[in-house]
């Protein structure tokens, strides 16, 4: 997650290959969404909902496995929150 950029964690793209590219290329962890004026890539840590009218059309990991370790962390942040 590190290559993202914290304060600008979507990029943009006209394509669904485009972003797909894109992620690949940079091996960066996270998802493309369709939105109304096209695509964006976004990282791991981009809140569900942030884009009202985007639809998940992939995930990708990175060979850091930092998409899989994102899911973890918030599964286990999640879990302790909720019964303690």
């Amino acid at each position: 997650m590190s290559e993202w950029n914290y304060t600008k964690c979507a990029k943009p793209f006209e394509s669904e290959e485009a972003a797909r590219k894109f992620m690949a290329e940079k091996d960066f962890a996270g998802h493309i969404l369709k939105r109304d004026n096209g695509y964006a890539a976004v990282c791991p840590t981009y809140p569900d909902g942030y884009y009202p009218d985007a639809v998940l059309v992939e995930s990708f990991e990175n060979s850091k496995g930092e998409l899989s370790a994102w899911k973890t962390e918030l599964t286990i942040t999640s879990q302790s929150e909720c019964c303690d």
